[in-house]
């Protein structure tokens, strides 16, 4: 039911017809709805469990381009300045990233002609707009929670292909691991705790704290110099300044709880990095997420070493 009422409040950011017709969208096809796209002379469009299909004025869902409702720039630009609190200067920082987070965690994805000398100061000529509509499924890590972390802080990779409940996991095992240990929570994008005004939207435990914002060197770095946490979550590691920074972490007793992109077990530890880590003990056991179509669902668990006990 979270899901839906955050559904609901996407509404709010939106041009009334388009509002008008998502809330016509029944119940119980509205809680399937992962993301909201609106691109600019395009249809209204929905993930719906990993499909693609449009949105019609009535509220059904459709395969047809043809019968969807077409976004004008006019309806990009109005629900920008709605996303931006009608203060565009307000959140640039958040706009040279890419996303903004709004009421209820949800996270827009925006697209445009990128803007900058070098790195990107900010983004232009908004050609879409990516509504995720945020949702903690609290019991689906509960099992890895148990199995794994009943005794004491363990080393764990989520791994898995995009859609396939990655962050998912990760908000659901920082509930209930950071009701009983120390988690300092990297959230470079904002997803896991999903902080809008300063305080997160989602539940992550009692024992964590939480570094929104920060890239990973310097909120990994940060974590471990002040917060002495038992436990540090990442979503999606990969780049060599991310796993550098773990490194420089091995002789903390730092645990480590991250996701990474990847197909399969054996694509993800043939990452020079990534083994890196591995053959370091960092990492002692990795989890396959089964794919998209059957998101947060586990396809595998591997054993990657003695870790660093």
């Amino acid at each position: 039911m979270e899901s839906l009422t955050n559904y609901r409040k996407i509404g709010k950011y939106l041009p009334e017809h388009m509002a008008r017709a998502l809330s016509k969208v029944p119940s119980a096809s509205a809680m399937g709805i992962n993301e909201i796209r609106l691109r600019t002379n395009r249809p209204l469009a929905v993930s719906v469990k990993g499909e693609n299909l449009f949105i019609t004025e009535n509220g059904s869902f459709t395969s047809h381009a043809s019968l969807g409702m077409i976004c004008k720039s006019s309806d990009i630009t109005r629900s920008f300045k709605a996303v931006c609190d009608y203060s565009i200067h307000s959140f640039e920082k958040d706009i040279s990233r890419g996303f903004i987070t709004i009421e209820g965690g949800n996270r827009v994805g925006i697209c445009g002609t990128a803007v900058g000398n070098g790195s990107i100061d900010t983004i232009k000529y908004i050609s879409g707009l990516n509504f995720r509509v945020s949702g903690q499924a609290l019991n689906i890590g509960e099992g890895l929670c148990r199995q794994f972390f009943d005794r004491e802080p363990v080393g764990m990779l989520i791994m898995g292909v995009p859609l396939s409940g990655k962050t998912t996991m990760l908000k659901s095992m920082c509930y209930h691991l950071g009701s009983k240990y120390r988690l300092s929570i990297i959230d470079e994008r904002s997803e896991i705790g999903a902080v809008y005004h300063g305080e997160p939207q989602n539940e992550i435990g009692m024992f964590s704290d939480i570094f929104d914002g920060f890239d990973k060197k310097s909120g990994i770095e940060t974590a471990v110099r002040v917060m002495s946490p038992q436990i540090v979550v990442c979503d999606e590691i990969g780049g060599r300044s991310d796993c550098d920074a773990i490194m420089d972490s091995v002789n903390t007793g730092v645990r480590f709880l991250a996701s990474v992109h990847g197909r399969d077990v054996e694509e993800v530890i043939s990452r020079r990095h990534i083994r890196q880590l591995i053959d370091a003990g960092i990492f002692e056991y990795g989890v396959l997420l089964s794919g998209e179509h059957d998101p947060g669902n586990i396809a595998a668990i591997q054993r990657f070493g003695r870790g660093r006990r």
